[in-house]
């Protein structure tokens, strides 16, 4: 696998950074940036909050899964933030890990709930309950997935230079 021709897709949970980071890193390796929530509230003119509740999450991951793929068949070389729950699907996991470089933002979830107690508005899977408890069950279910990546960067108390250096750095082994 060559890095030159390969989308790199930053996944990880609610919070870990993907589109801070993704942004950054796309900057620093000369590579378009594209927020799939972004792209999804562009098209649907709603917010993810509001798309969720109005169509439900299995037709935002179909919409979500559709703007990933037809963008991965473009060859564009970006840099890709798409939502959390992206690797949860097995067959679009696989897709991911043979057609880009899969990078996963691992955070504890000390990080994760002192970055979102303050961010709920639009995150729809976060907003019932107790943030803590939620954060914890979606991470369960996740880290498995997660872990399938071609590479993990720590991202709790590490500056934001620091990530993008040390993706950097490992990218390297792909080139």
């Amino acid at each position: 696998m060559t890095l030159k021709n390969k989308n790199i897709i930053i996944v990880g949970m609610t919070g870990a950074g993907k589109t801070t980071i993704g942004k950054n890193l796309s900057k620093e390796i000369s590579r378009n940036f594209f927020d799939i929530d972004q792209e999804i509230e562009r098209i649907s003119n709603l917010k993810i909050k509001d798309f969720f509740r109005i169509y439900g999450e299995p037709e935002f991951r179909k919409l979500e899964q559709s703007i990933l793929i037809k963008l991965i068949n473009q060859k564009n070389k970006l840099v890709i933030s798409p939502g959390a729950g992206i690797f949860c699907n097995e067959e679009l996991r696989e897709f991911l890990l043979k057609e880009c470089i899969c990078v996963f933002l691992n955070a504890k979830l000390s990080t994760l709930i002192s970055r979102l107690k303050k961010n709920l508005s639009n995150r729809p899977k976060l907003n019932k309950g107790k943030l803590e408890d939620n954060l914890k069950q979606m991470y369960k279910e996740r880290i498995n997935h997660y872990s399938k990546s071609h590479f993990s960067i720590n991202v709790s108390d590490t500056p934001i230079f620091e990530i993008v250096k040390n993706i950097i750095e490992t990218l390297k082994q792909y080139e």
